[in-house]
């Protein structure tokens, strides 16, 4: 029988189990692990003195002791799930070879078992084998994580621009390969056969002895196959995508949702693969070691580890992992829902915020422009906060009343009550005949876990409680992570800050002069465009502070934007502003040929 069909039969006995195995101890461990980078990162945060990862400062942040604390927790944590993942499909696939169907839960018991198993022989140099051959066969996967990730992604921009870049990253590949390789069945002698790690790296190399360009050949061919069917799978869903956009979403917002589905998209097909890439790798090697080892095997049958579970040790194990899928059901929530202000620093590219809502479309500061914000993608909206005459923070940008109410009194004059019985809307346009100015607190109610905002305090004074009031706010709704409170009179942030550390805060200026951008109490500088070029994100950045620019509503003013690398752009024009910053040919060209197509 050919190894390729062995190769199938073998993946094919127990690929259910296996999948379910795969999507449920994803569930467990990917949240747990991402809560703990998350929390991991705010504290390097902290003792390092900044706001926010750059490419300027990233060589500061790795001098601090707690870096390597953190990194060194977050790689070993990650190691140990690695190894109970392997662990666990190695008992998958022993029970192939019995031809016997193995459940999830006894997968996990065998995964368990293996990992207590080598670190009781003091095996751990396993682990690092099995780290090394994960990142050699995930390579592609790692790049398009890696690639959107800014600090990381703009020392890959720069060696790959350099002449030498990709001849060296090639180079380092084949250096990794040819040290990894030949200990490719190392954990199957160990796990297994119950061996020392040297002498598993033993055995596996004399195994690849004379059959080494046989097994890369099977190896690397079924790799390349997949990654093939990874990305075929994604150019599909994509045009399937662009066709659901094309039918029901109005032309206004087609390129900016299909951008958005697409980066969707483009994770859901990387999570698929990573598990894939994982069972196929195994099968392969499971299907050449039993193979060339058939002999052998035949006189000294595999011991079955993990195997059999009493019912008492079966009840343990589901309610343990019940308990755990609940803890990580939480986090998982928690990182969905309330955000993760540390990981949008170091993981995501530019973001869009809505100026006064989206203030082309509805009126400003109402919760008209809030929602019509959240329906045009933006990832920020940026609200005016002024405080009433009974104490209440509302929405408004005008310290009087004319412009927007016709009304020649002060926002701080009124009452809350007042205020209500007043129409902002119908400046505007008919359509919004009675919009009223809003309570701040009942816009965060609605925007909690739907968008993030940008409080703008305005300047009312020395007497004002406004930055406490605000500060209050946001801890009541525990809204630190969706929140961000800027304003153009210091003195408030100093304020924002005393009363609660945890919310970040924007400077606000018209021109870029001077070192403020230096002050502890500031996260980030809210800024002019006209003023923002490369420099000065530099400079910014090497404090560790992210910079959002105003108000960019030009195409030209958004690609110099992105050029110069901001953080974040604040605009009247969300929808066109995903569309320029986050434009692809491809999806383009698709969506303008369906648009004729549906014509």
């Amino acid at each position: 029988m050919k190894l390729a069909t062995k190769i199938g039969q073998v993946i094919k006995l127990n690929l259910m189990n296996i999948i379910r195995f795969e999507a449920l101890y994803r569930f467990l461990t990917i949240p747990l692990y991402l809560q703990m980078i998350d929390r991991g990162l705010k504290m390097v945060l902290k003792a390092s003195g900044y706001s926010y990862v750059t490419a300027a400062n990233l060589a500061e942040i790795l001098l601090v002791p707690w870096t390597w604390l953190f990194l060194a927790a977050a790689g070993l944590v990650g190691l140990f799930f690695l190894a109970v993942e392997i662990g666990a499909l190695v008992t998958a696939y022993q029970g192939t070879v019995y031809l016997r169907k193995v459940p999830p839960y006894e997968m996990l018991a065998g995964g368990l078992h293996k990992v207590a198993d080598e670190c009781g022989k003091g095996n751990w140099k396993l682990f690092f084998l099995l780290a090394g051959n994960y990142i050699l066969v995930n390579l592609f996967l790692l790049y398009r994580v890696l690639s959107h990730v800014k600090p990381v992604n703009f020392v890959m921009e720069e060696l790959l621009g350099t002449r030498f870049g990709t001849p060296f990253l090639f180079a380092a590949f084949l250096i990794l390969a040819a040290v990894l390789l030949p200990g490719v069945f190392a954990p199957y002698f160990s796990m297994v056969e119950q061996k020392s790690f040297a002498d598993s790296w033993w055995n596996s190399r004399q195994l690849m002895k004379d059959r080494g360009k046989s097994v890369v050949g099977i190896l690397l061919a079924g790799n390349v196959c997949l990654l093939l069917a990874a990305v075929l799978f994604y150019l599909l869903a994509v045009a399937a995508a662009a066709v659901a956009v094309t039918v029901l979403v109005k032309r206004s917002l087609q390129l900016a949702v299909l951008s958005g589905l697409a980066g969707r998209i483009e994770l859901a097909v990387l999570l698929l693969y990573s598990i894939f890439i994982s069972v196929l790798n195994l099968g392969m090697v499971t299907v050449i070691y039993y193979h060339y080892q058939e002999r052998r095997l035949e006189e000294n049958s595999w011991q079955f580890s993990g195997r059999l579970l009493g019912r008492g040790a079966r009840r343990k194990l589901l309610l343990s992992g019940a308990a755990f899928g609940a803890v990580s059901g939480l986090f998982l929530f928690d990182l969905v829902y309330n955000g993760s202000r540390a990981g949008d620093g170091a993981f995501l590219e530019i973001q869009i915020t809505a100026h006064r809502g989206s203030s082309k479309t509805a009126p400003e500061n109402t919760m008209a422009a809030v929602k019509a914000a959240v329906e045009e993608l933006a990832d920020f909206v940026e609200l005016d906060v002024q405080e009433t005459l009974d104490g209440v923070l509302v929405l408004c940008h005008d310290t009087n009343l004319s412009r927007l109410a016709g009304v020649n009194r002060r926002v701080s004059e009124l009452t809350l009550a007042e205020l209500s019985e007043l129409d902002v809307g119908s400046w505007f346009s008919e359509e919004f005949a009675g919009e009223k100015i809003p309570e701040l607190r009942k816009v965060m109610e609605y925007a909690k876990g739907r968008i993030k905002l940008n409080l703008e305090l305005k300047n009312l004074g020395d007497d004002t409680s406004l930055p406490e009031q605000a500060a209050a706010l946001v801890a009541e709704l525990g809204m630190e992570e969706q929140c961000v409170i800027s304003s153009a009179r210091m003195r408030y942030l100093e304020r924002v800050k005393a009363a609660n550390p945890d919310i970040h805060t924007g400077y606000i200026v018209a021109a870029a002069y001077g070192n403020y951008y230096a002050n502890d109490c500031l996260d980030f500088i809210s800024i002019r465009s006209s003023f923002v070029n490369r420099e000065f994100v530099g400079r910014a950045h090497g404090e560790g502070k992210a910079v959002h620019a105003w108000t960019v509503n030009s195409a030209a003013e958004l690609e110099q934007m992105k050029l110069a690398g901001v953080d974040n752009i604040i605009t009247d024009y969300p929808v066109k502003a995903r569309e320029i910053c986050f434009r692809e040919e491809a999806t383009e060209n698709l969506l303008e040929y369906l648009r004729m197509v549906f014509r």
